[in-house]
């Protein structure tokens, strides 16, 4: 069976009210049971809140990265930081779709051999995500996350929700063996109100290099940063995008964020891991726009140690 990429969807809750605006394309729903659905028919019920297990993270990190290559390519759009509520929502839906064998993005019990309505895609992502604006992507038969990600990119309206640039958070599901299709993948991306994510290239997992590019979301006036545990840096005018040097020694790597304006203060971080590298790389900044860490001396306090989940 070939590959096949349905619908995309997105709604928008406003500060006013909510106002929900739904675009759908091409609607093609799967109804005959397979004998795999018939197995699994009671795997996933109900509208989410389940967490489904993970089948393949890489290919899920991978999808993540691709969608942050593409907005950077397409107008330098801000980088999506991928948060496990949204994997849940994907993962979720994923394993559904394969486990009772249909294709949509409203959610489906099957019942007897039959496809029973639940609930809506924002409400099942709500279960575990509050969103603000949402979109999701399905696909369904890509064997790769090269494969879904061109086929998306191809589609107007799929290709409209991976470069929205409202969005701030992402999530990814990928599901097989189950369902017609054999493989499915949910793309999950949104925004909550008063969640601003920093992010370490482009929401890497790991890196070589000390030098690292950081994005920070939202508006602000002015910011600080720090490394682990380090004192705080000075206040400065705020920058989105800047090169930052990241402490030396392999091991977990977090930058802290403070971030202000008029109307509030919020706090942010993102990690990374550090690996080894040659002993004779360069670690000096390499960009022309670089923020510096304060200068520690003896007499400040220890600080204790940071957590960034």
């Amino acid at each position: 069976m070939h590959p096949v990429i349905v619908t995309h969807i997105q709604s928008v809750l406003r500060q006013v009210g909510v106002v929900a605006g739904v675009t759908t394309f091409v609607v093609v729903l799967a109804f005959a049971p397979s004998a795999a659905a018939q197995v699994s028919e009671a795997a996933y019920t109900g509208c989410g809140g389940v967490d489904a297990p993970v089948i393949n993270d890489a290919f899920e990190a991978r999808v993540v990265e691709l969608v942050n290559q593409q907005r950077a390519a397409n107008g330098a759009l801000p980088p999506l930081k991928r948060v496990p509520a949204l994997d849940k929502a994907a993962r979720y839906h994923a394993a559904d779709l394969g486990t009772d064998n249909y294709f949509a993005h409203d959610t489906f019990d099957r019942n007897g051999g039959s496809l029973v309505r639940v609930c809506g895609a924002f409400d099942r992502i709500r279960r575990w995500y509050d969103w603000w604006t949402a979109g999701e992507n399905i696909g369904a038969g890509y064997r790769t996350p090269e494969e879904v990600m061109a086929g998306w990119m191809g589609s107007p309206g799929h290709r409209q929700n991976i470069l929205n640039p409202n969005y701030r958070e992402i999530g990814v599901g990928y599901f097989s063996g189950a369902g017609d299709y054999g493989v499915y993948w949910v793309q999950d991306l949104g925004a909550r109100s008063g969640e601003y994510p920093i992010l370490i290239n482009n929401d890497a997992a790991v890196t070589s290099d000390r030098n690292v590019e950081i994005f920070v979301h939202g508006e602000w006036s002015e910011m600080r940063l720090r490394n682990d545990s380090n004192a705080w840096g000075e206040w400065q005018p705020f920058v989105s995008r800047f090169t930052w040097t990241l402490n030396d020694g392999a091991g977990e790597r977090i930058v802290s964020a403070e971030l202000r304006s008029e109307a509030q203060t919020y706090s942010a971080c993102d990690k990374i891991t550090l690996v080894n590298r040659a002993a004779d790389e360069s670690s000096q900044p390499i960009s022309a726009y670089q923020l510096y860490l304060p200068s520690i001396v003896s007499s400040q306090p220890v600080q204790p140690p940071v957590t960034c989940e």
